[in-house]
């Protein structure tokens, strides 16, 4: 086994990784992915994987998206985050609800999730 890194070795002091084995992991040290692009992530040694997990269903639109990472710099810019609590409201939630709204097809779940609100 080759010798950990010092970003192996600095995970290891001071992350826990749920879901591992943590005695075994202490000597296999993590898996440090350094970039994504489209479906792929690497590895610090430039070793290519298929990123099956979607960032656990947060990625699914990929690694690399220039249109996204364009859109999010632009709204990390102007409001980072806000949230709808106490009738506060923001001009990408609007947006985004009247876009869901408009869609045939989610009709029936925005009226499900609105009539369970309303209990």
């Amino acid at each position: 086994m080759p010798p950990l890194t010092n970003l192996a070795v600095r995970d290891i002091e001071t992350l826990v990784h749920p879901y591992t084995q943590l005695a075994a992991f202490r000597e296999s040290g993590p898996l440090v992915i350094e970039r994504g692009q489209g479906v792929r992530v690497y590895d610090n040694q430039g070793k290519a994987y298929i990123e099956g997990m979607a960032g656990l269903w947060c990625t699914a639109l990929g690694y690399g998206n220039e249109e996204l990472v364009e859109a999010a710099a632009t709204q990390m810019r102007k409001l980072p985050f806000s949230h709808l609590f106490t009738g506060k409201s923001h001009d990408p939630a609007i947006e985004l609800a009247e876009r869901l709204n408009a869609d045939p097809g989610l009709q029936g779940v925005l009226l499900l999730v609105r009539l369970r609100g309303e209990r």
